[in-house]
């Protein structure tokens, strides 16, 4: 079977306050909030369920906010990840959130171009070979995973491994959904 892969057709639209149900509306309002009455694109897709759209939202305040990782070193990984699905939009909105952590923009370049920075951090080498071990070979070997649960902590690997899930899952949807790098 050979699949189409040439259409360009749209799937994604923003939704807009007004057109939802109590429950889309009120999960809206929820992620709206904390960011001045903005809703992040990948929320428009996930809002055609609002108890899902309120769980994704849920895991990725957490992958975001809350794990072991300093920002710069979580951002490195969602880069990571966007360059690996592909997923424009994931890449243009986490390189913006990339420089304010400090991530040099050589590196920020090397990513979208898939290729492995000359990092000047090694934690920062390490979560990216971490990522783009696991992505390339759908395994991340021995010495790798050592290596990340010496420096950072068996907690943390936990952490960023689902951190690496959620940003996939999003890039997912974005994929699938078309979502132009401008939403």
């Amino acid at each position: 079977m050979e699949l189409n892969t040439t259409t360009t057709e749209p799937r994604y639209r923003a939704l807009t306050r007004e057109e939802l149900g109590d429950e889309q509306r009120r999960v809206f309002d929820n992620i709206a909030r904390p960011r001045a009455g903005a809703v992040p694109a990948p929320f428009h897709v996930y809002l055609e369920n609002p108890e899902l759209c309120e769980l994704v939202q849920a895991v990725g305040a957490f992958c975001r906010y809350r794990t072991g990782l300093p920002p710069r070193l979580s951002e490195t990984a969602i880069l990571t990840t966007a360059a690996y699905w592909g997923a424009d939009y994931e890449f243009e909105v986490h390189s913006h959130e990339a420089r304010k952590a400090g991530v040099p923009e050589t590196e920020i370049e090397a990513l979208a171009q898939k290729r492995r920075p000359d990092f000047s951090d090694p934690d920062a080498a390490l979560v990216h070979d971490f990522a783009a071990a696991f992505y390339r070979d759908r395994e991340v070997p021995d010495e790798l995973f050592a290596a990340a649960n010496s420096r950072f902590g068996r907690r943390t690997v936990v952490e960023l491994t689902g951190l690496l899930g959620y940003y996939s899952m999003l890039a997912i949807a974005l994929r699938v959904f078309r979502v132009p790098a401008s939403a």
